[in-house]
């Protein structure tokens, strides 16, 4: 969906990487009736989908439309979709849930009084403050008790570390020029960590699939589903999502997981949409893939000392960025199993070099539950998720031990050293 904006000067020059014409501004009035029950004491569902609705922005109309998706798809009544919903209307805020008391009859939407707990009384948030994003995830989870769970993040999505300023940006509210970064959601997810964690969490953004934001996740879910790519306006189809729970709601996490990323190939394969999707394994990402990135690194570090050897690396990378970093907001980031692969089939590299370069590719590839690529896209170059990685330039928040919360910070010296900065 939804792609990066990293200034409101480059917003109309930007949008159309999302497949979004500058403009196109939805949502209704900002008048809603409330329903539903406040506070605890719901019975425990199967199956409970949160979604982050960061729709105060030109994606507002597709916030309409993906809500109809998950009410259309839902007819169990042991699932149920929690959205926290903020379109481009002054004062239409509202936490929206999804479900049916009866098996097999089509859910309702009905807005839910939170006592204030996320919605304040002038019914508008700012959804690009890390305020509303931790409130809503603490009163979710106090208010709608699940066997199973999955959080969702939907909006625009920053993908370079080239801006100092944008630590991969995401959730822009345009009424308060807001917006959260990976910092932001490092803290939140410190402050419910001990709370609680999500089977699954989902970017439904543009260009949100990295190490870095999977590593920063890890505390806080099994899974993570993102792009590599930016995405199409239309972003995650839900109503299918929504039918595959109905049909089966004690699916396990990993097979939810995947399901998301074939429903998401099945939409724009059929469509010819260029994209990608990728579900990750966090534990394996967090307890092998990146321990393996960081012994390369270090490997990297001594290597290129040596300047015939840092020569053949120059290539490789640059390879790598010519192939995986070519869309609108890609840059400074290279395809993690593809950079390994390149590096470990180099005969010219040292033996160490090869032989931690392909461990990073095989534990990678462990950790990948499911990847899908649309249209002209390479699946040999996107394998999953991206890492930092720039030749021009090294962004200092990056490289910022007080900011390096990514757990790549051998990565991070590498890279600073690489470019001599």
């Amino acid at each position: 969906m939804k792609r990066l904006l990293p200034a409101t000067l480059l917003t109309s020059m930007l949008l159309a990487g999302c497949g979004v014409a500058p403009g196109l501004l939805g949502g209704g009035a900002g008048s809603f009736e409330l329903d539903g029950t406040k506070g605890p004491g719901r019975k425990a569902a199967d199956w409970t989908v949160f979604v982050y609705v960061a729709a105060d922005n030109n994606l507002s109309r597709f916030a309409t439309k993906d809500l109809e998706e998950m009410q259309a798809g839902l007819t169990s009544d042991r699932v149920r979709f929690v959205a926290m919903v903020d379109q481009a209307a002054q004062g239409d805020s509202r936490i929206v849930e999804i479900s049916t008391s009866t098996n097999g009859q089509v859910a309702t939407q009905k807005v839910v009084n939170d006592g204030g707990a996320v919605i304040p009384a002038s019914r508008e948030v700012d959804s690009g403050s890390p305020e509303t994003l931790k409130n809503f995830v603490n009163w979710g989870i106090s208010n709608y008790p699940s066997r199973r769970s999955m959080f969702v993040i939907w909006n625009h999505g920053g993908g370079a570390f080239a801006d100092p300023n944008h630590l991969k940006s995401f959730c822009w509210d345009d009424q308060t020029d807001n917006h959260l970064n990976l910092v932001d959601l490092w803290r939140v997810t410190q402050s419910v960590s001990s709370n609680t964690k999500f089977d699954i969490m989902g970017f439904d953004t543009c260009l949100l699939g990295h190490v870095e934001t999977a590593y920063q996740l890890s505390r806080v879910s099994d899974f993570l589903v993102s792009s590599e790519k930016t995405e199409p306006g239309d972003g995650w189809e839900y109503r299918s999502l929504a039918e595959v729970l109905s049909k089966k709601p004690t699916i396990y996490p990993r097979e939810f997981a995947a399901e998301v990323v074939k429903s998401y190939g099945n939409y724009y394969g059929a469509r010819g949409k260029n994209g990608t999707l990728s579900a990750i394994d966090l534990d394996k990402l967090k307890d092998r893939v990146v321990p393996a990135v960081n012994d390369l690194a270090k490997d990297l570090i001594a290597t290129s000392g040596n300047a015939p050897m840092k020569a053949n690396l120059v290539k490789n990378f640059k390879h790598a960025l010519m192939m995986s970093a070519t869309g609108n907001g890609e840059e400074a980031a290279i395809d993690l199993g593809y950079t390994a692969q390149l590096l470990s089939q180099d005969a010219t590299l040292p033996a160490s070099t090869r032989t931690l370069a392909s461990k990073v590719s095989q534990e990678f590839q462990r950790s990948v539950v499911a990847n899908v690529t649309t249209g002209r896209t390479s699946k040999e170059v996107y394998q999953g998720l991206k890492v930092y990685f720039d030749l021009s330039q090294v962004n200092p928040s990056y490289t910022d031990p007080k900011k390096q919360f990514f757990g790549t910070t051998p990565w991070a010296q590498f890279v600073q050293g690489f470019n001599g900065k």
